[in-house]
């Protein structure tokens, strides 16, 4: 196993190393475009710095305490109260969360965001260019606009300080709809104008108005309320600060930092002041039914004391008391207990109709004491799921599954007040009879006191119950105006606004950062795609990776200007000079007895001509006799720069055999120690002429005469003469052109290498690099001062050389 995990980190690092070495070539050939594409890029980049406004940040941090002993806070209350209401959820299988969270969600909700924009008016937004980017103007406002109206669509238009300290006003626009250009409107300080954006009017701050350029355009935004709080609320964040307090940590990023503390202290303020109000929610109730009942009772209560001054002034009364002092000491205790039944009775029927009330059943319920009855537990418990529904319902829906189960749960405990105040106004009816039954005991007693005293009495008992009940809702709205009075929120600011002076966004070094590497990106990528698509050979590695026939030589690119592509006018040193010098001792190692060399390729164009017309020349260089033979009859290239006479098509059809290989020979044509043997003229049959035993004789009289004979041929994909000339050959070399031969040719090469179809098949690779030597890790050292290692511009990346 460790041997095997070796040999694939050595595989690998041999596939990386080539590909770094590949990467860096790209690098130093192209890094004009490299360095073109930095600048650009980062220029970019610095445009796109300033075109962005600058953020800032801002944090505090708030507590939420716990109430105690009894206090309601916004966790203590909503803990108590949904202690039940949770089990009953958990139990249906609905996952009930921390109450902190629910915090959190008021805290950045729209509504509350509502509030904040009516208190800071961030319904209205003045900015002004500055550079590339806007800035807010927040405290530094140079003049304002007094709505007279909310806006129901976005306004938007610029106002422009003039010369003469009034103040233009164009562009407006309106929702999508853009006004016409022409429209202008121009104002002084105080001045109200109707304008498609509203009636307006302007007020001037001199101060900052006049430090304020003229000319200067400040763009006005005159938003919905509920479109600021929704723009607003995305600005701002609430977090906990661990899961261990009731720590909230409020952030907001704005690019103003003033208004971004501001938004911060109002949001808590706003938030503060909701809590009271919810908590107040039930003394509010309970406070508007007293005042009805308290106005209902006063006016009985009138009724009854008018009825009974009358009855006084029509029967010459003064005083009951003195008459009836018998009477009223005996029944006293029994009238006493009728009071106060007749008491209980009649705020157990308020609270039942209250009840039965299907308009207010998404309200409190009054808390009214009745006695040694349960039902105020009852009405205590039902209030705090109330509220808890109402808050839910409020930042969420009344569709939403949790406030239908507590909705569901509300019915049940409404339908079980209902009974319990059923079952206590039973027993107070039948204690009230029993009651009223002592009292008309004891007036039947009284039957020598005079009826019209009976009357009067009767409305004396009726007045004193009117005001006892009076009397006890008086004392109920005083004990509610003083807890709504004493009522605060449990929360408070532990941290106020904090931030860093300088802007959080835009991020300066991680954009220029993303500028460069894109900008080595932009380059790197077109070169990798046109590598990509590249289907053409472009190392020697490439060759060698895929098929496992030698590489007698590489001939780097030449640019030279011989007439007929002869190197002999190069320095002895040169880079072209020394690698075909390489490619004689390739080809002697490959057989050190073979004469014949026969030159061809896949298809024209990968230089074979070249190659072997400059490989009999180098044998020759070595004061070696060399025949150079064109055997490509059709398209003669050789021939035609080297001399266009009689020659091989003419030895090949004697039949006599009366022509002499010596009288077609054109001598010295390449080098002193160098003949040339031309094609000759056009044959209608090449192919056959070239398959004749003739062509092997003249190659063996050659042998006889020559030390080395190098014969040009056709390629092997074009015609069938390459095959047949090839029979006569020692050593076949086959022609590999960079960036010209398809990588897909590479295994149908191997194929003809592994089958044997040519003799002694070996390759020559053309239009290698010579500043990447023979790409064994050096180069010739001597190359890099010469004309031929220029780099090529980009664009030459997307034609191949011919």
């Amino acid at each position: 196993m460790n041997n095997e995990n070796q040999t694939n980190l050595e595989r690998n690092e041999q596939n990386v190393i080539p590909m770094l070495k590949t990467c860096w070539s790209y690098l130093l050939t192209y890094w004009q475009w490299f360095l073109l594409s930095l600048i650009v890029c980062y220029a970019l980049g610095r445009i796109y710095l300033e075109r962005q406004p600058r953020i800032y940040s801002r944090q505090a941090v708030m507590l939420i305490e716990d109430g105690q002993d009894g206090s309601s806070g916004p966790m203590s209350s909503a803990r108590k109260s949904r202690s039940s209401v949770s089990a009953l959820m958990e139990l249906n299988g609905i996952s009930v969360g921390g109450n902190l969270k629910n915090e959190i969600f008021i805290l950045t909700s729209i509504r509350l965001m509502e509030r904040v924009v009516d208190t800071l008016h961030l319904d209205e937004d003045y900015t002004t260019r500055e550079s590339l980017h806007n800035i807010p103007l927040y405290n530094n406002r140079p003049l304002e606009f007094d709505f007279a109206r909310r806006a129901l669509l976005p306004a938007t238009f610029d106002a422009i300080k003039q010369e003469d300290g009034t103040v233009m006003l164009k562009n407006f626009q309106v929702g999508k709809e853009e006004m016409d250009k022409s429209l202008t409107f121009t104002l002084s300080d105080g001045e109200t104008v109707r304008t498609p954006a509203g009636e307006m009017t302007l007020r001037i701050h001199k101060k900052t108005f006049d430090e304020f350029p003229a000319d200067k355009t400040i763009r006005v935004s005159h938003w919905p309320v509920k479109l600021a709080a929704a723009y607003y609320a995305h600005r701002i964040s609430a977090n906990e600060y661990d899961k261990e307090s009731s720590l909230i940590v409020l952030g907001c990023q704005d690019d103003d930092p003033t208004r971004a503390e501001d938004l911060l202290r109002t949001i808590f303020e706003a938030y503060k002041q909701d809590v009271v109000d919810n908590k107040n929610r039930v003394a509010q109730n309970t406070a508007a039914f007293i005042d009805a009942r308290i106005d209902l009772i006063g006016k009985d209560l009138s009724t009854i004391e008018e009825n009974l001054a009358n009855f006084k002034s029509s029967n010459r009364l003064i005083d009951f008391q003195q008459n009836a002092q018998v009477y009223l000491t005996e029944s006293s205790s029994a009238r006493k207990q009728s009071i106060e039944l007749e008491t209980q009775l009649a705020v157990a029927g308020f609270l039942a109709e209250f009840l039965q009330d299907r308009s207010k059943r998404n309200e409190t319920v009054p808390v009214l004491s009745l006695g040694e009855s349960s039902v105020a537990t009852l009405i205590v418990e039902y209030n705090r799921a109330m509220i808890e529904r109402n808050r839910m319902a409020e930042n969420s829906s009344a569709e939403a599954e949790a406030v239908r189960t507590l909705d569901n749960q509300l019915q049940a405990q409404r339908h079980a007040i209902l009974a319990s105040l059923n079952s206590y106004l039973e027993a107070v009816r039948l204690q009230l009879t029993h009651a009223r039954a002592t009292e008309a005991s004891i007036l039947g007693q009284m039957g020598s006191v005079p009826s019209k005293q009976r009357e009067g009495l009767d409305i004396i008992r009726q007045q004193e119950l009117k005001s006892s009940l009076y009397t006890y809702l008086l004392n109920k709205r005083e004990e509610v105006a003083l807890r709504m009075a004493v009522e605060e929120a449990n929360v408070r600011m532990v941290e106020g606004p904090l931030g860093s002076m300088f802007p959080v966004a835009p991020r300066r070094t991680v954009i220029l950062i993303i500028s460069l590497i894109i900008g080595i990106g932009i380059p790197a990528g077109i070169l990798y795609l046109v590598h990509l698509f590249d289907t053409t050979i472009k190392s020697r590695s490439e060759i060698e990776s895929a098929c496992s026939i030698p590489i007698v030589g590489e001939i780097p690119e030449w640019d030279g200007t011989s007439p007929n592509g002869l190197i002999a006018g190069e320095n002895f040193d040169a880079p072209i000079m020394e690698a075909f010098r390489m490619l004689r001792y390739g080809i002697n190692f490959m057989s050190h007895s073979a004469k014949v060399y026969v030159m061809t390729s896949s298809v024209p164009g990968q230089g074979k001509t070249f190659i072997s017309k400059n490989l009999a020349y180098i044998l020759g260089t070595s004061d070696k006799r060399v025949l150079y033979i064109d055997t490509d009859i059709r398209k003669r290239t050789a021939s035609r720069s080297l001399g266009n006479s009689t020659g091989l098509t003419a030895l090949l059809s004697d039949d006599e055999k009366t022509l002499k290989l010596t009288d077609f020979i054109i001598p010295s044509a390449l080098h002193d120690r160098v003949d040339f043997l031309p094609v000759g003229k056009m044959p209608p049959n090449p192919t056959e002429l070239l398959m004749t035993d003739r062509f092997e004789e003249i190659i063996n009289e050659a042998r006889q005469i020559y030390d080395y004979i190098v014969i040009d041929t056709t390629p092997v994909f074009a015609v069938a003469d390459a095959s047949v000339v090839a029979r006569v050959a020692d050593v076949t070399l086959f022609t590999l052109r960079m960036n010209k031969e398809r990588k897909d040719f590479l295994p149908l090469l191997n194929d003809m290498y592994k089958k044997r179809k040519f003799n002694n098949l070996c390759c020559v690779v053309n239009g290698s690099s010579a500043r990447h030597g023979y790409n064994y890790g050096y180069g010739y050292g001597y190359y890099h001062d010469r004309e031929d290692t220029k780099k090529r511009p980009l664009t030459n990346i997307f034609r191949r050389k011919k």
